[in-house]
């Protein structure tokens, strides 16, 4: 009996051990947080809010397909959204596809990697648009300095009018807190 008491006191131990062992703190952003418009980032509303957001060392980037410029009605694209920031280990981000001229949801996009990239949608305001963000693991820079998702788009099949994509990014300082990080935005408009 006391034999396995001190194996199972030590089984506990090693457990707690290793759940206190730093990792990614984030689940994925909420929704709504790419800094489009009528949106904030999460540099502005009390999670990663001690920088100025677009000043730092990052640069994102959205790129569509093999970077077009025109999309056609229906088709499905693949998105590569990049963050990258020298020696940083952790990032993380948020897009969102809006109709130009109207700034309502346009598309539907799919995850293509569920290890690092989830769905998301608001459930008190802007209810209609559909967010693509990191997960948990997702937060793992895909190598030092460079944090990077793939995501798929559909375009509507009535589609005429220009769509924006619109990116919330964050180039974390890997501390186990939400203050010292950069927040980004970039947008990237396709004609029709």
């Amino acid at each position: 009996m006391k034999k396995t008491f001190i194996v199972l006191s030590f089984a506990i131990t090693l457990l707690m051990a290793y759940a206190a062992v730093p990792g990614p703190s984030s689940s994925g952003a909420p929704a709504s947080h790419t800094g489009a418009p009528g949106e904030k980032t999460c540099g502005a509303v009390g999670c990663h809010d001690d920088n100025v957001i677009n000043e730092g060392t990052a640069s994102v980037s959205i790129e569509v397909g093999d970077g077009i410029k025109k999309y056609e009605a229906g088709q499905t694209y693949p998105i590569k959204i990049r963050i990258t920031d020298a020696d940083k280990l952790r990032f993380g981000f948020q897009i969102t596809a809006l109709n130009a001229q109207t700034q309502t949801n346009v598309g539907n996009f799919t995850i293509t990697d569920t290890k690092r990239t989830q769905i998301v949608k608001n459930a008190y305001q802007l209810k209609e648009r559909q967010y693509a963000t990191y997960t948990f693991n997702g937060t793992d820079a895909v190598t030092k300095g460079i944090g990077e998702w793939f995501v798929n788009w559909t375009a509507p099949k009535n589609s005429t009018e220009p769509v924006t994509f619109y990116v919330g990014a964050v180039s974390a300082n890997d501390d186990m807190s939400d203050k010292g990080d950069k927040v980004y935005t970039s947008s990237l408009t396709l004609n029709k």
